[in-house]
């Protein structure tokens, strides 16, 4: 219970929190949800039904987020071709195909984000195929750049929507006096909606923050903003949890960005 009575905020989008929420529970924390991300439909949802009915014309197909598989598998007008493979980029996107059964599946092992995709050897050799790239609004251009430089053609297609959630720099500033011990930040994206949604009325006590995140990225987009305590974990809810519990119990020290203090 090394969690027990600190109040720590969850940031992920609503209906995509409650394994991390539940794991932080069972460890006595009291859980702030407050999704930095809100998740709608595409801003034209014909591009994605017209891919969708057109699978068998495509050699690999990539999802590059929980919500891109979620959005393909609701508008999928049958059932996923045994002989296509899905590449995803991390263990949320993984477990949502498995629950999907799809299993012809292409992902990396240990480095879960665009890089780590592009280096597994399925995708090397493209050239001359066609993929199919589901993904939000923006959003890097490194894997559809990447993929078309080694060959392949690359429909990229918008399967969602990602947008700030509506809540006004009062309302943070509140929620930030009845405590935060820590906060949970899963993308760069958020983290700087975070500090927009707050203005110059909150980033004194956000910069003070402590915050944990999965990736380099993020810790760099929340160093950017002036955060000064940023804990770096490994992908996945109960290493992020784990590295919470260890920080609190004093097991492991923070390790700070360049440029912040311990």
């Amino acid at each position: 219970m090394n969690l027990a009575g600190r109040r720590i905020w969850v940031t992920r989008p609503a209906g995509q929190a409650a394994g991390l929420v539940g794991l932080l529970t069972a460890r006595g924390a009291n859980v702030f949800a407050l999704p930095l991300l809100e998740i709608g439909p595409p801003d034209d949802p014909l591009p994605l039904q017209t891919a969708l009915a057109d699978l068998a014309a495509y050699d690999l197909a990539i999802a590059v987020s929980p919500s891109a598989v979620a959005a393909m598998l609701a508008a999928l007008p049958g059932a996923w071709p045994a002989t296509l493979a899905l590449a995803v980029v991390g263990p949320g996107s993984l477990r949502a195909a498995h629950a999907a059964d799809i299993r012809n599946l292409v992902y990396p092992q240990d480095q879960f984000d665009s890089e780590g995709l592009l280096a597994i050897p399925r995708m090397q050799s493209v050239a001359g195929q066609r993929i199919l790239l589901l993904r939000g609004n923006g959003g890097r251009e490194l894997l559809p750049d990447t993929l078309r430089a080694r060959g392949a053609w690359v429909d990229v297609v918008q399967a969602y929507s990602r947008a700030a959630p509506a809540l006004a720099a009062s309302e943070l500033l509140a929620e930030l006096e009845r405590g935060c011990a820590a906060m949970i930040v899963t993308s760069s994206e958020a983290a700087q909606h975070l500090f927009r949604l707050g203005g110059e009325a909150a980033r004194q006590s956000l910069q003070s923050v402590l915050y944990c995140v999965p990736h380099p990225r993020i810790a760099e987009a929340l160093a950017a903003e002036g955060a000064r305590h940023i804990l770096q974990s490994a992908t996945g809810d109960a290493a992020m949890t784990d590295r919470l519990c260890h920080h609190f119990s004093g097991a492991a020290a923070e390790h700070p960005l360049p440029g912040t203090s311990p």
